[in-house]
């Protein structure tokens, strides 16, 4: 019934101002924008502003600095096309340096509405917030405010030397600043900057996990949801960063051990070829993301010049109660792993032999324990025995390796991060089990095993056009799941709770947050939506054994 209101005053204002209601201006703090109505449905239109610059472009001197709020443009800028996507292996030809550009979508641009900033994944060093994947229109039923964004991905991201001559953490700062630009600006596209969510995918939901740490996101957002990705494992904290910014360094004929000097060295190389190299440096010595991503987040060290967005160890900060605890939904996929495991088994064929060889490599990273230690020897021939009864790792393996895989690298962290949480703040545990017709990561892999893999879930919130499919059919169950999806997320932006009513559509479910301590409560978003305390609760109370038994200092990377 509001559309009908709010379209003819608009209709009014834009004549009033010469301009068309079907490509509105918008004042933001930096210059006029002008947006783009598109369809989301039968009598449904939504305004989409693509493309708006929130930093300064990242190049020459601002390279390997924290980011420059954008200072501004005259004229106005045309928001139908996106901005340039960040450097990365995936060389889109839109990439380039000057990358730093955020999409907004709203149903409307009268009052306003929850805010929802979406951080893309891409294992820090891949992916773009552009609608090719982050389609905003499934939201707009649900009346609240989409943001997605672009931030630096890989070395140009990530670099640090270790000291104050590149802190690093570059791309956690983006999205800081990104946050900071919709404080002062989301007002004029109907958003309301008091009720702000992020959430993210996979490295993205990691980054939203280091967001909900930081000291510098002070009254940016109130609520978080973490997909698939958390600060607690194995390859999201780069313990040793001057080992990666030396290597990159050597390989371009850089030899100087000054660090000031090898940084401004860096900056004088062509971004291509800072991001293939840093490619070429990644081996397969450990595969499948079982070691930190060579550039990724650090803790910044104490001479960093600027504010430190990350100061300690993530486990410390949590342990020490020092962050602004805001409510959380924390969850993961029931076969997220497959997604690796398979592409690993295609692109590496002696993946098995490697772990046969070296059972070291089942052994958490994060748990500190010495490589040919009796530790190692017992960690390691715990998990081949719980997972595959001690046979040689083999494809005929592959299922039971990826359920071993798929609580190394998803379950048994999100549950450690999910229970310390818990301690502080609502947190809501979910499980994505379903697998319909819009498993369209895995449709498009070709994969056959049962179960929903990594960014399947992500295709029942954003409509994803890189994934060309036929029409899903009218009655497809997976339609009612995505409405379901749509609706626990606003919900949870809107009210920090995801269930604040009994609703038809949720099957009157209660969806209660974590008891403080424990994994006593989890939503399993399958066929239906079943509230049970742990799905992986026999595999999760053998993790916890064993890092007590054995672990040393763990997630102190």
């Amino acid at each position: 019934m509001w559309r009908w209101v709010v379209l003819p005053l608009l209709v009014v204002l834009s004549s009033a101002c010469g301009q068309s209601v079907d490509r509105p201006i918008i004042n933001t703090a930096g210059g006029q924008v002008q947006g783009t109505t598109e369809p989301c449905g039968l009598f449904c239109t939504y305004y989409s502003f693509k493309g708006i610059p929130y930093a300064q472009p990242p190049l020459g001197a601002l390279r390997f600095t924290d980011p420059v709020p954008h200072a501004g443009w005259s004229g106005v800028r045309d928001g139908s096309q996106h901005g340039g996507s960040c450097p990365s292996p995936d060389a889109f030809p839109t990439e380039s340096e000057d990358c730093l550009y955020l999409n907004v979508y709203s149903p409307s641009l009268v009052g306003t509405r929850p805010v929802m900033v979406f951080i893309h994944g891409g294992a820090y060093r891949g992916g773009s917030g552009d609608d090719a994947l982050y389609g905003a229109q499934h939201f707009m039923t649900e009346n609240v405010v989409i943001v997605t964004i672009n931030y630096r991905l890989g070395v140009l991201g990530f670099l640090s030397t270790g000291d104050g001559s590149a802190s690093g953490n570059w791309a956690i700062k983006d999205c800081i600043e990104a946050l900071r630009w919709v404080q002062r600006n989301i007002v004029a596209f109907g958003g309301d900057p008091t009720q702000v969510t992020i959430f993210g995918q996979s490295a993205g939901g990691a980054l939203v996990h280091y967001l909900t740490l930081s000291p510098l996101t002070a009254g940016l957002f109130e609520r978080a949801i973490i997909h698939s990705g958390t600060a607690l494992g194995s390859w999201a904290l780069q313990p040793n960063p001057r080992q990666y910014a030396n290597r990159l360094a050597a390989a371009l004929g850089i030899t100087t051990t000054d660090t000031a000097a090898m940084v401004a060295a860096l900056r004088q190389v062509p971004y291509r070829s800072l991001v293939a190299l840093q490619d070429d440096l990644h081996g397969l010595d450990v595969p499948l993301l079982l070691a930190p991503i060579d550039f990724g987040p650090v803790v910044e060290p104490a001479n960093a010049p600027g504010p430190k967005a990350l100061d300690r160890l993530p486990i410390d900060i949590i342990e020490s109660g020092a962050y602004r605890a805001v409510p959380l939904m924390v969850g993961f996929l029931d076969m997220d792993a497959l997604m690796f495991s398979a592409a690993e088994m295609v692109a590496n064929p002696g993946v098995f032999e490697q772990f046969n060889n070296n059972p070291h490599l089942l052994v958490p990273f994060v748990w500190n324990i010495q490589q040919g230690s009796a530790q190692s020897s017992a960690v390691s021939g715990a998990f081949r025995q719980l997972y595959w009864q001690s046979q040689p790792l083999s494809p005929a393996l592959l299922q039971e390796f990826t359920v071993y895989l798929n609580d190394h690298q998803f379950g048994y962290p999100h549950m450690e991060m999910a229970k310390r949480h818990a301690n502080r703040a609502p947190v809501y545990l979910f499980q994505f089990r379903y697998d319909g017709d819009l498993n369209l990561v895995k449709q498009s892999l070709g994969i056959s095993m049962p179960g929903a893999v990594h960014g399947d879930e992500l295709c029942y919130l954003f409509d994803t056009k890189a994934f060309i499919v036929g029409e899903v059919p009218a009655g497809s169950h997976a339609i009612t799941v995505r409405q379901r999806m749509l609706r626990l997320w606003t919900n949870f932006a809107r009210y920090g709770n995801p269930t604040p009513t009994s609703d038809a559509l949720l099957q009157g479910i209660s969806w209660r947050p974590l008891s403080a301590g424990t994994i006593d409560s989890t939503l399993n978003v399958g066929h239906d939506l079943v509230l049970e305390p742990n799905p992986i609760a026999e595999r999760y109370n053998q993790w916890q054994n064993l890092a007590q038994q054995y672990g040393n200092n763990i997630f102190r990377v």
